[in-house]
């Protein structure tokens, strides 16, 4: 059924569009939705911890698991969100004399999920393909709160190109969302990305 074949590609754009507002926002400067790189308090000061690093390295994994979190815990729950590229990075390092991997990459399901190994500590990571490379977002997801205002729909439109006889199928959501938690999220990027 070709008809709902195309609905189905709608809903699944919808929904990457969404996932793109959650991490990046909608604008810097102009912010109608934050997003959890720009998201902001009451009093317009961020809330989400940020830093800069110069490369993926043995060290951004460690630097990015303990910068999350209070200072008398761990925090769990965590997730590493970056890019397949980034990910392939960390897959790529490996050791000065033995030359074996340092971390061990593990997904599940579809792929786009699973964990990073580094000795001990293990780290959920998920690809989100709306990110630049070099950025690296560690946070517990439900630091994230979104606003669904009203229901989605995916409709058909026969105007936009009636004279050629044309269809156009439309997605419209109204949302909005921002961190709901003090420092909830780390967000490193590198120099380049910045």
């Amino acid at each position: 059924n070709y008809y709902e074949r195309v609905q189905a590609m709608a809903l699944r754009a919808l929904r990457r569009k969404a996932a793109a507002l959650i991490v990046n926002g909608d604008s810097l400067t102009t912010r109608v939705m934050y997003g959890i790189k720009n998201a902001v308090n009451k009093a317009g000061s961020d809330i989400v911890a940020s830093d800069t690093y110069s490369s993926i390295d043995v060290n951004t994994l460690d630097e990015l698991y303990f910068a999350y979190g209070a200072d008398t815990e761990l925090a769990g729950q965590a997730v590493l969100q970056l890019t397949k590229t980034d990910l392939k990075t960390f897959g790529q390092l490996r050791g000065t004399n033995e030359k074996q991997r340092l971390f061990t990459i593990t997904p599940q399901g579809n792929g786009n999920r699973g964990v990073i190994a580094d000795g001990g500590v293990q780290i959920p990571y998920v690809i989100v393909p709306d990110l630049s490379s070099g950025d690296l977002i560690y946070g517990n997801p439900l630091h994230f709160l979104l606003g669904l205002f009203g229901d989605y729909e995916i409709r058909v439109d026969e105007s936009v190109k009636a004279i050629e006889r044309m269809h156009t199928i439309l997605g419209d959501v109204s949302i909005g969302g921002n961190v709901v938690e003090h420092h909830g999220f780390v967000c490193y990027s590198t120099a380049a990305s910045v």
